[in-house]
């Protein structure tokens, strides 16, 4: 009977872990983050000056997203608006419309104030789905950009990444920039710089550090929060689901 009682509950959980596998092979890459999510950022650290030398007087308000008013002391805010997985976008390299992920978000720029108001504008963040419609040498946007499609690692590994970067999945998901001086259009950077960022089980960015010689760091942010909008109480549904057909098959066993 202990035995007959194993073999099901074998076969249960095997179907149930095959119907998992088959939905990540289904979804290669996927988003993260869900409409309604609430994620905060906090400034730590933000040399200005140096960073108007070394990029030029527009850094902080070229719509790059992550630098935009960016001052230490600060905080910025992202509600997610919506997701989408099968809008469109043209790739140079393909020469076609491919299919992109979409995160479409409120946001409020980076503020000191505890009070947040209205929010600033509607912002859209897309990747392809497929990492191959980019083209080669990529360099992300802020070197280290504001979220990535899950999982990270493999997305990263199938980018054909500018020389200077490095990916390291050994505990947490994170990636080094080097950018070596005049190495960027309009001869930026005006001297040697390093990036340094990590990310969240879902994607998101937890820590963005920008260095430059002697390992001064002059833009240090951090992840302050992220609230989701809804309980993810599927699991823990399915998982009861299953207990309870093993324990009325076991039941129904001991009455035989």
């Amino acid at each position: 009977m202990r035995i007959k009682l194993f073999l099901i509950c074998f076969i249960l959980l095997s179907v149930y872990l095959i119907g998992l596998t088959s939905n990540v092979v289904a979804t290669k890459y996927k988003i993260g983050v869900d409409k309604g999510d609430e994620i905060i950022w906090k400034c730590n650290i933000c040399d200005n000056e140096k960073m108007e030398d070394i990029f030029g007087e527009d850094w902080d308000t070229d719509g790059t997203g992550l630098f935009e008013n960016l001052d230490e002391g600060t905080r910025m805010r992202w509600i997610i608006k919506d997701t989408e997985d099968d809008d469109k976008i043209y790739s140079v390299k393909t020469e076609d419309n491919e299919t992109v992920l979409k995160i479409i978000y409120k946001k409020w720029k980076w503020t000191d104030d505890d009070n947040w108001g209205d929010k600033d504008y509607i912002g859209e963040s897309t990747y392809f789905a497929n990492p191959d419609d980019y083209d080669d040498e990529l360099i992300l946007s802020n070197f280290a950009p504001i979220w990535f499609p899950l999982p990270i690692d493999e997305y990263l590994k199938e980018l054909d990444l500018y020389e200077g970067y490095s990916i390291d999945a050994r505990v947490i998901s994170a990636i080094t920039c080097e950018i070596e001086k005049d190495d960027l259009k309009g001869d930026y950077p005006k001297e040697y710089v390093k990036i340094q960022a990590m990310y969240s089980d879902n994607g998101i960015l937890s820590s963005y550090k920008l260095y430059i010689e002697d390992h001064k760091v002059i833009v240090d942010i951090s992840l302050e929060t992220i609230l989701p909008h809804k309980l993810f109480i599927l699991p823990a549904i399915t998982a009861l689901f299953y207990v309870g057909i093993i324990y009325i098959i076991y039941k129904k066993i001991l009455k035989t």
